[in-house]
């Protein structure tokens, strides 16, 4: 799964602050005085630092708009002797109405003997295998609310995501900054019309069950999602407040993405997406996109040692910028044939 979230970090006094809110109202006149002037530093902070994000931001855009794909999505391929491999780059969730298919890509799943996704997210072992993860490090089990994480600007900043969402607080309070974050972008994006059954690998996987093919997954649920639940807590904060940040930008940012994707602009793919200035902290940019990449490289080698055709579907964000699957599998002395 691939949040279109531009986190913020090194901007909170997470400590001082939630002290100080713990105080009592007849505390020392100088404690007040100091967690005043901590909360102004923590608020100029966040401002100085959503002004270079978003020069950072609008630099990208600029770059990423002027650029130009194929056409249509980006679909390379890596062959042996007894074995080819399709690799494409997909989008999860997308407009009902939109037309992204090209001949390349029905001529790829058409050969595939074996479609090829991230994790297996449908199947029922697959959703109890979700629900027990969640249950446990997804969800607070000692007590503890998400708002406890949270300073007083970081607590305001997420009532306005909640808000824009209409969500109430106590629907997320339970759960831990990565999760909350997670759920609040994919809310986000449906409620702008994107729907998760017309995201590329629903449509794939339903002509491949048609078609009688086979299926594999490069990792398990624990490893796609472990690596944001393992995080620790302020990097979970940040990835919370950066993704509350991107949901008051609305439908545009979502909309821009997928029209690189469809035009096949992997440049500007990666200026948007794999980057971590615009995912926000290389805490996250690792535990979205370049360690899992690193790992996806070495069982898409063992692949070419089985003979046959797998088409290879995962997030266009994989396959962008400078820690791509394709820049790593190049970087070993494979020729992918390609954009």
């Amino acid at each position: 799964m691939c949040v279109f979230s531009r986190c913020l970090t090194g901007l909170a006094t997470c400590t001082f602050l939630a002290l100080a809110a713990c105080g009592q109202g007849d505390a020392p006149a100088a404690e007040k005085q100091a967690a005043s002037v901590a909360e102004a530093q923590e608020a100029a902070a966040r401002a100085e630092a959503l002004e270079t994000q978003k020069a950072a931001y609008e630099a990208a855009l600029a770059e990423a708009k002027a650029s130009r794909g194929t056409g249509e999505p980006a679909l390379w391929s890596l062959r042996d002797e007894d074995t080819t491999l399709y690799i494409m780059g997909t989008v999860h969730l997308l407009r009902p109405d939109l037309e992204w298919r090209s001949d390349a890509i029905d001529t790829a799943l058409e050969e595939a003997d074996t479609v090829v996704f991230e994790a297996d997210v449908t199947s029922q072992q697959a959703k109890s295998e979700m629900m027990r993860f969640i249950s446990s490090k997804g969800m607070f089990t000692d007590g503890r609310q998400l708002t406890s994480l949270l300073s007083d600007l970081e607590k305001a900043e997420l009532q306005k995501a909640l808000d824009h969402l209409g969500l109430p607080l106590g629907a997320i309070q339970p759960m831990k900054p990565w999760w909350a974050a997670v759920n609040l972008s994919v809310m986000q994006i449906q409620q702008e019309g994107f729907d998760p059954n017309s995201g590329v690998e629903k449509v794939i996987e339903a002509e491949a069950l048609a078609d009688g093919k086979s299926f594999a997954y490069l990792e398990t649920i624990d490893e796609q999602l472990g690596r944001l639940a393992g995080m620790p807590d302020d990097e979970q904060v940040d990835f919370l407040i950066g993704s509350t940040e991107s949901i008051k930008e609305g439908a545009d940012v979502l909309d821009v993405l997928v029209s690189e994707w469809v035009d096949g602009d992997v440049h500007g793919i990666g200026l948007l997406m794999a980057n971590p200035d615009m995912i926000g902290s290389d805490e996250v940019y690792d535990a979205l996109l370049k360690s899992r990449n690193e790992d996806w490289v070495g069982k898409i080698k063992a692949m070419l040692d089985e003979p046959g055709t797998r088409l290879i579907a995962v997030g266009a964000g994989h396959l962008a910028g400078e820690d791509s699957v394709i820049e790593l599998l190049e970087q070993e002395g494979y020729e992918v044939s390609g954009p």
